[in-house]
């Protein structure tokens, strides 16, 4: 069979494939994610060149779909001011190019829910396989710092966003009663898994995101406080009765701990940075090299870190003003988004646009996880996955313009 008489149809099955591989690994190995992911890519291309009038469609609509081309369009516009232009730009194209190709090819290529739902599925597979290993290495190496298969801060981004989609899985009631209790049990190993994995930033985003998303959700005000304070009991009572969590704990508002100083060092070379440069910024993807090479300070004792350790400070520093805001615009779109057709349409899908960006943003505030490539990756799929469900639904459609 010639390459040009291969169905769209067969095209899609594969990029269905290729994505329930990808999702299958995507918490517990990131070389074999990357297999799938690097196959995909070449698929996508291979479905453009046999059929590319609809190639819009691998885009949002509307405008998380401008939001989104503004965001490049500042980082492109910050590259071209950088110092080296080329490495900026080959920055680039990973970042919002390879590391979105999951987005990229659910909304080209994936139109039936069933689909979605699958590839979900699989995504829920690898984070219980890679959190029933965090456990393991808390409960029997009395490591708190468990990382399971993958790295440690990665498992905190994976945890910030996931963690909320189950709770708000779970309480919406959408879920059939075989999914219901294997979400359950789920959210049960990830919350331990919460806590052997020690990730500060994840232990405030989770519960912050899951809040604030559930106050949507819950329109008893009475329940919803009854059961965040049984939460915050549970959670109070486990950090109490472990001294080794609750010196981690004690620790995130010590700004003696060399993490905690270290991160305020770091971003006070950012804000220098963007004293210097202030619209475009050093340039995308410059940050190592004007850190390591000018703005680090003499007090650091850390002299080879390569990120602000912080989302915010991170665009300030490299892309300016110009990058912060179309940041700042993105994510008030995706969130304003979701929760508005939350509210016209109750489809649990847009409330799960909110929690998987607020997990992800929450966590950033301390941690640069936008330059996570296992974190954002797998932030592209989720984020693809609702938007493609949503879009299948015209009257979710209608509020993405």
């Amino acid at each position: 069979m010639r390459l040009n008489e291969i169905s769209i149809e067969r095209i899609h099955t594969w990029a269905f494939y290729l994505l329930c591989g990808f999702a299958l690994f995507s918490n517990i190995s990131i070389a074999i994610a990357n297999i799938f992911l690097g196959t995909l890519t070449a698929l996508v291309l291979f479905r453009l060149w046999r059929k590319h009038d609809d190639w819009k469609n691998a885009l949002p609509d509307g405008h998380i779909g401008i939001a989104l081309l503004i965001l490049m369009g500042a980082v492109i516009l910050s590259s071209c001011f950088s110092t080296d232009i080329s490495r900026s730009l080959r920055f680039f194209g990973d970042y919002y190019g390879y590391r979105m190709l999951a987005l990229y090819a659910v909304m080209l290529m994936i139109w039936e829910k069933r689909q979605l739902a699958f590839i979900g599925v699989c995504v829920g597979i690898s984070f219980f396989i890679n959190d029933l290993a965090v456990i393991f290495q808390g409960l029997v190496q009395g490591n708190y710092r468990a990382s399971g298969f993958s790295i440690y801060m990665s498992v905190g981004g994976f945890l910030s966003m996931l963690l909320p989609v189950l709770v708000l899985l779970l309480l919406s009631g959408r879920l059939d009663m075989r999914y219901r209790i294997l979400a359950a049990v789920t959210l049960v190993i990830g919350c331990m898994a919460l806590l052997f994995n020690g990730t500060r930033g994840a232990w405030l985003a989770v519960p912050i995101a899951t809040f604030i998303c559930a106050a949507f959700l819950i329109r008893d005000r009475k329940k919803l406080l009854v059961g965040t304070a049984i939460g915050a009991l549970i959670f109070a009572g486990i950090f109490a009765a472990s001294p080794a969590l609750s010196s981690r704990f004690a620790t995130i508002g010590d700004t003696k701990m060399q993490s905690n100083s270290e991160r305020f060092l770091l971003w006070t070379s950012a804000a220098h940075m963007f004293a210097d440069h202030p619209v475009f910024g050093i340039g995308f993807a410059g940050f190592k090299e004007a850190y390591q090479g000018q703005y680090i300070l003499p007090e650091a004792k850390e002299p080879y870190l390569e990120h602000a350790h912080s989302n915010v400070m991170h665009m300030l520093a490299e892309c300016g003003i110009i990058g912060l805001a179309a940041l700042l615009f993105w994510w008030w779109t995706c969130l304003s988004y979701g929760f508005r057709t939350w509210l016209a349409t109750h489809e649990i899908a847009a409330l799960l646009i909110p929690a998987i960006l607020l997990g992800l943003i929450l966590q950033g505030l301390t941690e640069y996880n936008m330059g996570n490539s296992a974190v954002m990756k797998l932030h592209w799929l989720l984020m693809g996955l609702c938007l493609q469900w949503l879009q299948l639904n015209e009257g979710a459609r209608r509020f993405s313009r």
